[in-house]
């Protein structure tokens, strides 16, 4: 009966750690092999309860197979945790221990067993019992060699700490078994079964879960946080692991990405093309294309454990496409003349003028001026000014390239920027602006008048000048000579 009560209360308390360390899982290999290593400790504690049982039957006699089994790898389960503990790869030496221990295992049935009582320590043989015994004990006999040559070699004192806790457990289990085994029995006549290597195994376990929770060797995350943080956040947050896999996905960034099929194991590159998981940054921009057309995302990464390089990456995504296009439209609006949509002045000497010469590339510049437009003003209004200007203003855009720079430099005055273009093709483009304008039908504006444009055009290759300064002067120099020389005509500068 007594041994019962302390079955049931130290039962009660291992599926309690089991239980935190379960809900509390993660990926992480530590936490992996602890709750292998836990669920093996309470399956053997369970079927113990069979081993009093006189019961011959097949099930019974499974079942203390079983338990045989279980309590014959609790070494190996305790190695393993040791090597995911100290972040060591399973070598050789793990192999071999487990090998050996699944060899012994299956000799074991080469010899009688009592089903009454299958503890290897009480077979008939009295040669083979202690050379079972001290194999099935090799493995742990490893592990505590690896943590104290851990323990020794290490520089990191809070890793320090943690393994002198399993010292701990491991020091005060061994001195209960040896109570348990020996003193008791020998000493003061009594045998209370199992209940001493129950206290033994608890204060073990109880050691190492002390050390988990005071020292966090686990990736344990505590469910509050996790859904008010994450789950529950306005912003969008999708964990990835080292494989470009989601973790955790939360619905405001399923609703940033425009699909709410995203979901867990998913190659983040899918959603996000040309992820990186390797670097960290913050406010990074891309560009996505979603089933609403393309959206502009912020995205922010940084590892969960800075230390561990193959740590889970956080990202929390923002979707900054209509604040993209306000700054977009501020600064074509800064940027642009609203009335003929070129270029303005200012925007145009402080990207062009301001800037370094550009020695490698011929540029052509045409100063257009429109002739006689003040006498449209006087006549006409500002109003009817302002049409001519707009109508002006499309005729041109259509007559060059995508690529040249329009520019508004005065009132009547405009700028046109041409990259990579010969004198010759340049005085063609702007005897083609000076014809259309001059076919262009303004009469709805105008009555009985056509418009006519005096040009000047300056090259760099031929004035042998980079400067766009330089040009704006050659340019309206050339242009003025056009005007001299009777208007509506093109002028180029030599010199």
């Amino acid at each position: 009966m007594i041994q019962f009560i302390i079955f049931a209360i130290i039962y009660g308390i291992m599926m309690f750690i089991w239980s935190f360390v379960f809900l509390n899982k993660s990926n992480d290999k530590v936490n992996q092999s602890f709750l292998y290593f836990i669920s093996l400790i309470i399956l053997w504690m369970v079927l113990s309860l069979c081993s009093s049982y006189s019961n011959s039957s097949v099930f019974v006699l499974a079942l203390k197979t079983v338990y045989w089994i279980s309590m014959m790898n609790l070494a190996v389960a305790f190695l393993l945790f040791v090597y995911r503990l100290l972040q060591k790869r399973l070598d050789a030496a793990f192999y071999i221990s487990v090998s050996i221990n699944t060899l012994t295992i299956l000799a074991r049935y080469l010899f009688p067993i009592d089903y009454s009582d299958p503890t290897f320590w009480r077979l008939s043989l009295p040669v083979v019992a202690p050379i079972m015994a001290t194999v099935f004990t090799l493995p742990a006999v490893y592990a505590l060699f690896l943590i104290t040559r851990n323990y020794c070699s290490t520089k990191d004192q809070r890793q320090k700490v943690q393994l002198k806790y399993i010292f701990l457990g491991v020091g005060l289990a061994c001195l209960t078994s040896v109570i348990s085994e020996y003193i008791l029995p020998a000493k003061f006549h009594l045998d209370i079964g199992l209940s001493f290597m129950y206290v033994a195994i608890l204060i073990f376990i109880a050691c190492i879960f002390v050390s988990i929770m005071k020292y966090k060797l686990l990736n344990m995350r505590s469910e509050y946080i996790y859904r008010k943080v994450l789950l529950s956040s306005s912003d969008g947050i999708i964990l990835v692991n080292k494989n470009r896999r989601i973790i955790c996905v939360n619905d405001a960034a399923k609703g940033i990405l425009r699909n709410d099929d995203i979901g867990t194991g998913d190659y983040i590159a899918e959603y996000i093309p040309g992820y990186a998981y390797e670097p960290n940054y913050k406010q990074h921009e891309v560009n996505i294309h979603t089933a609403d057309g393309e959206v502009c995302l912020s995205i922010t990464q940084y590892p969960i454990e800075p230390e561990d390089r193959n740590s889970a990456k956080l990202i929390t995504i923002t979707d900054v496409t209509s604040m993209k296009q306000k700054i977009d439209l501020l600064v074509e609006q800064s940027s642009t003349d609203p009335m003929t949509g070129f270029y303005n002045k200012q925007y145009f000497i402080e990207q062009y003028c301001n800037s370094p010469e550009h020695t490698d590339t011929e540029l052509s510049l045409l100063f257009v001026d429109i002739d006689d437009f003040k006498s449209i003003n006087d006549l006409y209004g500002h109003i009817v000014g302002d049409k001519v200007l707009e109508a002006l203003a499309a005729c041109v855009r259509k007559s060059i390239r995508s690529d040249s720079k329009a520019v508004r430099f005065g009132g009547d005055e405009f700028i046109i920027l041409l990259e990579n273009t010969s004198a010759d093709d340049a005085y063609h483009v702007a005897e083609r602006i000076r014809v259309n304008v001059n076919n262009l039908d303004i009469s709805r504006y105008v009555p009985d008048m056509q418009l006519s444009l005096s040009i000047g055009v300056a090259n760099s290759l031929m004035l042998g000048m980079n400067s766009v300064s330089s040009l704006i002067k050659k340019a309206d120099t050339a242009m003025y000579r056009s005007k001299r020389d009777g208007k509506n005509q093109v002028t180029i500068i030599t010199e």
